[in-house]
């Protein structure tokens, strides 16, 4: 593309590429959402309003199971000044699927994944971000025909797949194109078209695999190879052909979504994001643990793990991940972690509104729990101050003082 772009990959990468990026914003936001939930992502759009930043949040009204968190999203928006809209056209036949967001009408990012706890946090799910003003371009002409419900006529040259319009022509255009293998990672492959295009291929000695789910893998002819995502829930859409070009998007490879539906993924052939993402594929094709520098977000192993316990009472792997520093992770050892000022504890926050004796941490048999230790500014848990000893639970947002903000995740 000739533009810097880089690969999210989750679990891993978390919310930091995408606060990183409401952080830059100066002048705009445009943002698609089908689900949201994640706090933190919710507070960087706040900010970014506050300091003057136009945002504008298109939300889909038919995302089955959050109509009503979705109508509280609306409402909760609007309250902080972020101008909302519900496509137009959303209902359940073609719904608005689609999830992008541009900044400063400079940079894109496209998602396989919504903005959620657990899409950030359980799933197997994909991301790019690319700095690129006419990939930008042509998502915000989208989202401005979408936003005001005119009509849209896609740029033939730009390197996005938007459906209904060009995702089926586009998407056989590459398939077509594959002359060593074809890898998918997608839980729902069931366009019939598509799937004789793939046992085509490989007939013709193209290697055809589908990482999916169990429930989906009896609708696959013989020729396609399939195996199910080990650990994480697989909601990535994810296509590379030859281990040289890949779409990657909000669109699966069924019929609804190429020809009802309203979804953008992107073709990208960067040689890094190629290295990565098929690395990550193959890991998990071979249910194997990610090499180390396979994802961007690395694990400080800042305290010696534990002796496996027995098989009856596995051990409870915690850590906590800053929202301002992205490459460190503080573990949650069984027992007793300290978080404070002092040097002496094991989890140190160098900040004058830090306690030297902060708070505590427990973890015991897999209870975790958190007590604040009269601390002068206080600790909070999900936007609440702690008064007593509270349960933890991994997806909970800590706060110490009003320095540094934390996310707890089970590995």
């Amino acid at each position: 593309m000739g533009h810097k772009i880089s690969l999210i990959v989750q679990p891993g990468d978390s919310f930091f590429p995408i606060v990183r990026a409401v952080d830059r914003a100066e002048r705009s936001i445009n943002l698609t959402v089908f689900r949201m939930d994640d706090p933190i992502i919710q507070r960087a759009l706040i900010e970014a309003r506050q300091r003057g930043v136009r945002i504008r949040v298109l939300i889909s009204s038919s995302a089955r199971g959050w109509e009503e968190k979705n109508r509280k999203l609306l409402k909760d928006a609007k309250e902080a000044g972020i101008s909302t809209r519900e496509p137009a056209g959303d209902c359940k036949r073609a719904r608005y699927h689609y999830k992008t967001m541009t900044v400063d009408d400079e940079e894109a990012l496209v998602f396989t994944f919504n903005p959620t706890r657990e899409n950030l946090h359980y799933a197997r799910d994909f991301g790019l971000e690319v700095y690129n003003p006419a990939i930008a371009a042509e998502i915000n002409r989208l989202f401005d025909a979408d936003w005001n419900g005119k009509p849209f006529e896609p740029d033939k040259d730009s390197p996005l797949l938007v459906s209904p319009f060009n995702s089926r022509k586009k998407m056989k255009t590459l398939l077509q194109t594959a002359k060593d293998s074809i890898h998918i990672a997608d839980a729902k492959v069931e366009d019939p078209a598509i799937i004789r295009l793939l046992v085509e291929k490989a007939r013709s000695g193209v290697l055809v695999r589908v990482l999916g789910d169990e429930e989906h893998s009896v609708r696959l002819p013989t020729e396609i190879e399939f195996r199910a995502a080990p650990r994480y829930k697989l909601h990535a859409k994810c296509t590379i052909v030859d281990g040289a070009a890949a779409v990657i998007g909000s669109m699966n490879l069924r019929t609804e979504s190429l020809d009802r539906r309203r979804e953008l993924s992107i073709l990208v052939d960067d040689a890094d994001v190629l290295r990565r993402l098929n690395a990550v594929f193959e890991n998990d094709w071979e249910h194997q643990l990610p090499m180390l520098g396979s994802t961007a977000t690395q694990v400080l192993r800042a305290f010696s793990v534990p002796p496996p316990e027995s098989a009856q009472q596995p051990s409870l792997r915690l850590v906590l991940i800053s929202r301002i520093d992205t490459l460190v992770r503080h573990e949650i050892r069984e027992g007793v972690t300290t978080i404070g000022r002092a040097k002496e504890n094991d989890f140190v926050i160098s900040d004058a509104l830090v306690s030297r004796q902060h708070a505590r941490i427990t973890l015991n048999r897999g209870n975790c729990t958190i007590r604040d230790l009269e601390s002068g500014n206080g600790t909070f848990l999900n936007g609440n101050r702690i008064i007593r000893e509270t349960r933890l639970r991994p997806g909970d947002v800590v706060r110490i003082a009003e320095c540094q903000e934390f996310r707890l995740l089970e590995l």
